[in-house]
């Protein structure tokens, strides 16, 4: 399947990347030609140094034989523009525009389709949809809530799990008798997705996943989830605020709907939301857009600013300037002052490694937050990564099984699923569990999995087919 980027910045490259290591067909074209030059030297693929607005140019990059068009420059109307072409020249193709501008991303299926546009992706909306995700489901700095938290990833150092060391995962979980895997182990050496032969040495970190009362049971429970974020400050009067800040009040209208409108106004005014911002028509722009906020403008690396606006006493802290290294430092700041969590919003995935070692509560970056939203729109079974471990090329990835799916009928174990790939969970009707080799696949399963990114395309094939193709 060739697919077909226009932008070679950051997250275009980064999406090319990931689809190269799924073994897809990816060509760039890229306008700067040190740029091109760069990307070309860094990846394993066609780069067309040249224009991605011109019929031309997309045509020699093969639209006619492409399954998706990716246009992901830092320009809206570029980005259309392209698009638009794209479809005119070649109408079986699937084309995909990054835009900043809510004005787009507000635009209707049928206006996008007759721009030639068939998805959108806001950078902004899709990294606060991330950030607003956690704060609902509740997060620790070692847990990564799965599924609407219903399950958990948690890393876990070994040492703190005696009756793991020196014994097999698979003697671990008989002892244990809980429902629970270990998805991932990182070790000295490296990164694996281990067997249940695999046996836990002192000084690894152990990647558990499961429910959370079962992960309760077998490593303790994390009492920072049960903090609620009732006062919340955010750091940065940018777009992703301003998203952010949406995200946040849609939740109290629908947790609060059905309570009465009196009611409804109590629970809402339980959250309160403040923003500071060094510029002040920045800062006077998010409280003509949000009356409700309170909203301060000041330099937060000043003495005194984060104090005078509260952080101390903040259930939680969120950075979104657009400088990561500001984010995270000003996230750290804020937890050392007594805030009960922070996160901070990075542009790429820099800091993912360090996170263990800082005081900051979660990371959510940009570049990581649109891959996701443009992978899953690209892979033929609407696979969704769920986790991106940082130490490898390895994700936590589930999907929906279609009703006409060739998997449909057939047990677990009798399908070709690639070595090393693990089946992390089966939900059907709202239960969850972690299914065995004699389970059968139903329409409607929704399936989550450990793998390499290269076992991808097989997993495609396993479960992206239809009956009577």
């Amino acid at each position: 399947m060739r697919v077909i980027i226009v932008g070679g910045g950051m997250i275009g490259v980064h999406i090319a990347r990931e689809l190269i290591a799924e073994k897809r067909d990816v060509v760039i074209i890229e306008k700067d030609a040190e740029r091109s030059r760069v990307v070309s030297n860094e990846l394993d693929c066609m780069v067309i140094n040249d224009d991605g607005c011109s019929a031309d140019v997309i045509m020699k990059a093969g639209a006619s034989s492409s399954a998706w068009f990716l246009a992901l420059t830092g320009s809206d109307e570029v980005n259309m523009v392209s698009c638009g072409l794209a479809a005119a020249g070649s109408p079986g193709i699937n084309t995909v525009a990054r835009v900043a501008n809510p004005f787009y991303s507000a635009l209707s299926s049928g206006q996008l389709k007759a721009l030639g546009v068939g998805s959108v992706i806001d950078p902004s909306r899709e990294t606060a949809g991330q950030v607003a995700a956690i704060v609902e489901q509740g997060f620790a700095e070692a847990v990564i809530p799965l599924h609407g938290g219903s399950i958990q990833l948690r890393r876990v150092e070994a040492d703190e799990l005696p009756d793991f060391l020196g014994r097999s995962l698979r003697e671990v979980k008989e002892n244990q008798n809980r429902s629970f895997l270990a998805a991932a182990v990182c070790t000295d050496t490296g990164f694996e997705v281990p067997s249940g032969d695999y046996v836990v040495q002192p000084g690894d970190t152990l990647y558990l996943l499961g429910k959370p009362d079962e992960l309760d049971t077998v490593a303790g429970p994390v009492d920072a989830l049960k903090i609620a974020a009732r006062k919340v400050l955010i750091v940065g009067a940018t777009d992703i605020c301003k998203r952010l800040i949406e995200k946040l009040h849609q939740r109290e209208r629908v947790v609060g709907r059905g309570l009465g409108k009196a009611l409804e106004k109590v629970y809402r005014g339980r959250q309160q939301i403040s923003v500071l911002d060094v510029c002040r028509d920045d800062a006077k722009s998010i409280a003509k857009t949000f009356p409700g906020v309170d909203v301060s403008y000041g330099d937060s690396s000043e003495d005194g600013v984060l104090e005078q606006v509260g952080a101390a006493k903040a259930d939680l802290v969120v950075c979104v300037t657009e400088s990561q290294s500001f984010n995270v430092l000003t996230a750290q700041l804020a937890k050392i002052l007594g805030a009960r969590k922070s996160v901070a919003v990075t542009q790429n995935d820099r800091y993912m490694s360090v996170l263990p070692t800082l005081e900051v509560d979660a990371l959510v970056s940009v570049k990581s937050a649109v891959s996701a939203a443009v992978l899953e729109l690209v892979r033929t079974a609407h696979i969704r990564t769920l986790y991106m471990f940082h130490e490898a090329e390895a994700e936590v990835v589930e999907l929906e099984l279609a009703p006409q799916s060739l998997a449909v009928g057939k047990k677990l174990m009798d399908l070709d699923l690639p070595k090393g790939v693990l089946v992390a969970f089966i939900i059907r009707g709202g239960a969850i569990s972690v299914p065995s080799g004699s389970a059968l696949m139903h329409g409607g399963d929704v399936l989550g999995f450990v793998l390499a990114k290269a076992d991808i395309p097989a997993l495609e094939r396993v479960f992206g087919g239809r009956r009577g193709d």
